[in-house]
């Protein structure tokens, strides 16, 4: 060295070479250009090496570099691009003088001292960062091919085996905590827990800092939160950054002895960190896709709809559950590869079917877009037809149409609903018809049972005419109880309901039933233990069970058994949708059952229509169940038909039941005709009722004025109102309605009314006359009655 420094440079050039941190190599450019023996190093080369300096001065690049001494082609490479270049850097390894080799990247270059070439190299110890790069891919290659909790599991594994530490973890935050994912400690996999923040050190790195504690980590963990970690001497942790930047969660590592410090930790644990993250996400992104794959899968299997999916052949790929109920299959196997249209269709004739690989499904979807019927049918595979509402819509991949989706539902339920209110319709539509008739017969059985009577009164001491009398009030009677039928069907009539026992009403009329279905015909009742009560009129309720007897013992011409039976039921929303109708709540059942021929199903629902009949002409009217059914209804009841041809009838009578007590019903009755002397004004659009009542009023006594409509009853009591003290009126008349001549009434007067009409209860609550408390009397009524309501609203308000 002292022939290219100066004396007085020397001290300071050595002071700067020996400085350095990395080990200086000078070497001499030989001719061939080949570097020769060291002729000066550093003390930083010698300690690297572990050679005395005279002893590393007798060495050359052939003795201690590698790259050199292995490999000389690639050696020559590099004093190539030195040459080229003036400098190159290069990884090779220096041999120590113990015989093994350190790492080292070099950096040369040609510099120029007293005229000679010299090679001037400096080498670099990366036995440090060679260690964590080989652990990095350690870690890495030991995570290859692993996925989910497996791969979490290795990284924590690995992590404590590079940092040398007790225990690593990886976690995520959750709802202001750490939720740890996983746990590696002393050596084994620990259980998943949460963490709490608490101001602890993971708050830092939630913060995305890098934080390192090489000793006295554990005051910073409470005791009680972190049994572990407050036992702790060194803790390092990372921030783990997702996809978008945002910090989720930590990657930790921790032991009971200090940490060491070692360079590229950051930067180590960072890549670390990436990739337990992305397999954090990852196993998110997973966990969400199974869900709603879980949700789709729930929701396919789950919908009454039936959805089928087929190719552009018109094949079955998938389909649901419903799909498999509704046409009667019972694996989904049945159904896949087979053509939707054959399996669906297949009765419709062999000119319908389509091709071997033609869909007319295919076909329409793929020419329209979508298919749609809101009425049509498929084919259950027993073959019977079931009707359906269907779709149909492209099925695309790749803006590819790769097929169709098809769903249907089965409307069986809906054709069964609308035949159920067509047929509610038609009877209404006959109620209606039937309650009209009824209205103008009672008109005529007015006249007849008005004259009947007032002739009964007049020629009591003529017992021979009187008896024919009484056949005409016979006859007359006949006919008012056939108005009650049809006005009973039609719903048009009513009477006040009372509390009523039926387990004593059917008690009441188990000896008409012996008379009537004779002896041939055993009978039996079976009564219900509780006391079943409804608001009903007796006499209706006992006409009901008499038709149905009589109906049950025409079924059972060569003798049978009939049973009648009464229990407490309930129903509930499941009733009310099977049959499309129905008020849930208790009610009381009364069923009639016999073991007749019994009804065909085709029929079963004409049954209730009036004057149907299957019974030779003149020995049946067919009003005797029509009468039922309008009896029933009437009482907000319901009442079923269950038969089957050769196994009898069953008809179940539902009557809700109620909390009113019992009462007693007492009954007057009188043999003379009760009159006065008042005034009545008698409104009656119907010339020979408006006649014979007139004549029933007078021939007691009273004044009567008559009017034949509403407008001149209203003349007469402006005219007149000071003498009258009754009003009589008819409910249903020309012009102007009962309710609106009731309160044209009141705004005049305070007069008592009395309404008589066919059109009773039910019209008079229709028209809110009910409410006002108004007297009605039914047609045909006695004069008997007529005559005494009318004399009892006058005596109250002739009372003091």
């Amino acid at each position: 060295m002292n022939q290219f420094v100066k004396k007085h440079d020397r001290d300071y050039f050595l002071k700067l070479f020996n400085g350095i941190a990395d080990a200086v190599f000078i070497s001499e450019r030989c001719s061939d250009g080949k570097p020769g023996k060291y002729f000066e190093i550093n003390d930083v080369a010698c300690d690297l090496l572990g050679y005395e300096r005279n002893e590393l001065l007798q060495k050359s690049p052939y003795d201690v570099n590698r790259v050199a001494v292995e490999e000389q082609s690639s050696f020559n490479d590099v004093l190539t691009a030195i040459e080229v270049n003036g400098k190159t850097l290069f990884k090779t390894s220096l041999l120590h003088r113990e015989g093994y080799w350190i790492p080292v990247e070099i950096g040369s270059q040609i510099f120029e001292l007293d005229g000679k070439d010299v090679y001037f190299s400096v080498a670099r110890d990366i036995t440090l960062r060679e260690r964590y790069e080989s652990s990095i891919k350690t870690l890495v290659r030991s995570t290859v091919g692993l996925t989910g909790q497996e791969c979490l599991e290795e990284i924590v594994r690995n992590l404590c085996d590079w940092l040398d530490v007790e225990g690593a973890g990886i976690g995520l935050l959750q709802n202001n905590t750490l939720e740890i994912k996983s746990c590696f400690f002393q050596g084994e996999l620990k259980n998943s827990n949460n963490l709490p923040l608490n101001n602890s050190p993971f708050v830092e790195i939630l913060q995305g800092k890098f934080t390192i504690y090489p000793d006295g980590a554990g005051t910073h963990f409470p005791q009680s939160d972190f049994p572990h970690l407050s036992q702790a001497s060194g803790f390092i942790g990372c921030p783990m950054q997702g996809h978008h930047g945002q910090v989720l969660g930590v990657i930790y590592a921790y032991s009971r002895k200090p940490i060491q410090a070692v360079p590229h930790v950051e930067e180590l644990l960072s890549v670390i960190a990436s990739r337990a993250i992305a397999e954090c996400e990852r196993m998110r992104y997973v966990r969400e896709l199974s869900h709603s794959e879980e949700m789709l899968r729930t929701l396919f299997n789950s919908t009454a709809e039936a959805i089928v999916g087929i190719d552009m052949n018109g094949e079955v790929v998938f389909c649901n559950p419903s799909t498999l109920k509704i046409l009667g299959y019972d694996e989904e196997s049945n159904l896949i590869g087979k053509n939707l249209w054959r399996m669906v269709s297949r009765s419709h004739g062999n000119e319908n079917m389509p091709t071997p690989g033609e869909c007319p499904f295919i076909s329409s979807i793929a020419k329209e877009g979508t298919i749609s019927s809101e009425d049509g049918f498929f084919f259950h595979r027993n073959g019977h037809q079931v009707p359906v509402e269907y779709w149909g819509h492209p099925m695309h991949r790749d803006n590819q149409l790769i097929g169709g989706v098809v769903t249907f539902i089965d409307i069986s339920r809906r054709k069964t609903l609308e035949k159920q209110l067509q047929h509610s319709q038609r009877m209404e539509a006959i109620g209606t018809l039937t309650g009209g008739i009824a209205h103008d017969f009672n008109n005529i059985l007015t006249v007849i049972s008005g004259y009947v009577g007032l002739l009964k009164t007049q020629f009591s001491d003529n017992t021979k005419l009187v008896s024919k009398i009484m056949k005409i009030g016979e006859a007359a009677e006949r006919g008012s109880k056939l108005t009650h039928g049809l006005l009973a069907y039609s719903r048009k009539k009513s009477e006040p309901s009372t509390p009523v026992d039926l387990n004593q009403l059917v008690l009441n009329v188990q000896d008409l039933f012996g008379r009537m279905i004779g002896e041939g015909i055993e009978k039996h009742l079976i009564l219900s233990a509780d006391q079943l009560i409804v608001l009903a009129d007796p006499s209706q309720l006992e006409q009901v069970l008499v038709n149905l007897a009589t109906n049950a013992r025409d079924a059972m011409r060569g003798g049978g058994r009939l049973t009648m039976r009464t229990e407490k039921t309930e129903i509930d929303s499941g009733f009310c949708q099977m049959y499309g109708y129905g008020e849930p709540g208790q009610y009381a059942l009364i069923t009639v059952e016999d073991s007749g021929v019994g009804i065909p199903r085709d029929i079963q629902q004409k049954i209730f229509d009036p004057f149907f009949t299957t019974k030779d002409t003149g020995k049946g009217t067919g009003l005797g169940l029509a009468m039922s059914w309008g009896i029933v209804k009437q009482h907000k009841g319901y009442i079923l038909v269950e038969s089957d041809p050769g196994e009898g009838a069953r008809f179940k009578i539902y009557l809700p039941q109620t909390d009113q007590p019992l009462v007693a019903k007492s009954i007057q009755s009188s043999s003379e005709l009760p009159g006065g002397t008042e005034t009545i004004l008698l409104v009656e659009d119907d010339p020979l009722v408006r006649e014979s009542t007139y004549s029933i009023l007078s021939a007691v006594g009273y004044h009567v004025v008559t009017c034949d409509c509403a407008e001149a009853g209203l003349t007469c009591l402006d005219q007149k109102g000071a003498s009258l003290d009754l009003i009589l009126s008819d409910v249903i008349m020309p012009g102007m309605k009962g309710t609106e001549f009731y309160q044209e009434i009141r705004k005049r007067s305070t007069i008592p009314v009395m309404f008589i009409s066919g059109y009773t209860f039910d019209y008079l609550q229709e028209q809110g006359l009910m409410e006002e408390g108004v007297l009605l009397l039914n047609k045909p009524i006695e004069p008997l009655e007529l005559l005494t309501e009318i004399r009892q609203s006058l005596n109250k308000i002739q009372q003091p």
